[in-house]
């Protein structure tokens, strides 16, 4: 039976930030849970936050659409926790979603507008600035349309970096795998997206969670227009697209349908979790079922409320939350 988080904290009523550490203990169904900082180093709301790693340091990545750049926050894993770097990324404004990956061992940013279906990818120099106009990438035609996605997730399949796009209002879902070219023109990374399976599923899946066993990639997901929670599998040839491995497990997630946020977790050896958020601050760490036909609460905690971003950290080999 799970129980909940060994060392919860009080809870925290004014901070609007807050980092838990999250460690394994020597009971497979209990996770330490612990806060350990409130920062105050984040400058205010964000519509994104995301992480990246770069010359051996984990960043975040924070971004609003009406700004041209994106603020930098190198993460410590101890006091200071965080602490603003005086560079920005310099995108451009009116993004919908930012995407960090790693290609080549180098990190990247890619950045896309719903409306365009347009996809630029930046490469983040070592200075932590991005030059150029970056890649850019669309398709206005099949196969893989690229236009009006609510979801966009990079991945790797056997070494290599995938995308997969889905729009929520229409059900059309598409992939792309991305490699490196032997040149570019002049202010372009060297990047080429090619399309590899595009198809309609239902419309309303949300709150995507990409996670892996033994290198396999797995992705949970919930239906907010007919009531579904999903655990997929991508298949290994990309062409083939994905396959559903467990279904209308809608009853065993508890607020399934009124759920804020669900962000994957990856500890220690590899094993997969999943956590999610209530706006009441209701926080809630999930482990993966090997069979991926469920999962088990393994921690269960009162965070703050009204936050709009949970996001994963990981320094040291060490994992941490972050809820803001």
């Amino acid at each position: 039976m799970a129980t909940k988080a060994a060392k919860k904290g009080s809870p925290v009523k004014k901070a609007n930030s807050v980092i838990y550490s999250v460690q394994q203990t020597d009971k497979r169904d209990t996770l330490n849970v612990k806060q350990v900082a409130q920062p105050s180093a984040l400058k205010g709301a964000y519509s994104s936050l995301t992480t990246v790693s770069a010359q051996g340091k984990t960043y975040l990545l924070g971004y609003n659409s009406t700004a041209d750049n994106i603020d930098i926050y190198q993460f410590t894993g101890a006091a200071p926790w965080l602490q603003a770097d005086p560079q920005q990324l310099k995108v451009g404004a009116g993004y919908d979603i930012i995407e960090p990956f790693t290609l080549g061992n180098e990190p990247y940013v890619a950045c896309y507008k719903a409306k365009t279906g347009v996809f630029r990818l930046f490469a983040i120099e070592s200075n932590l600035s991005v030059s150029g106009t970056g890649y850019e990438f669309f398709r206005n035609h099949e196969p893989a349309l690229t236009q009006g996605f609510t979801m966009v997730k990079p991945f790797t399949c056997f070494g290599a970096v995938v995308f997969m796009g889905y729009n929520g209002t229409n059900g059309y879902v598409a992939t792309y795998t991305l490699s490196m070219t032997a040149n570019s023109v002049a202010g372009a990374p060297p990047l080429l997206m090619t399309p590899n399976w595009s198809h309609v599923w239902a419309k309303g899946w949300t709150r995507f969670a990409f996670f892996q066993f033994g290198g396999e990639n797995f992705f949970f997901k919930t239906n907010t227009w007919k009531p579904n929670v999903n655990i997929d599998h991508v298949l290994d040839d990309l062409t083939q697209g994905t396959v559903e491995v467990a279904s209308n497990l809608n009853d065993a997630l508890k607020d399934a349908q009124t759920l804020n946020i669900v962000q994957p977790l990856t500890l220690g050896n590899g094993d997969p979790y999943f956590v999610t958020y209530m706006k009441n601050g209701q926080l809630t760490v999930n482990r993966f079922h090997s069979d991926c036909m469920g999962w088990t609460t393994v921690a269960s905690m009162k965070s703050i409320a009204n936050a709009t971003q949970v996001v994963p950290l990981y320094v040291g080999g060490k994992a941490f939350l972050l809820v803001h």
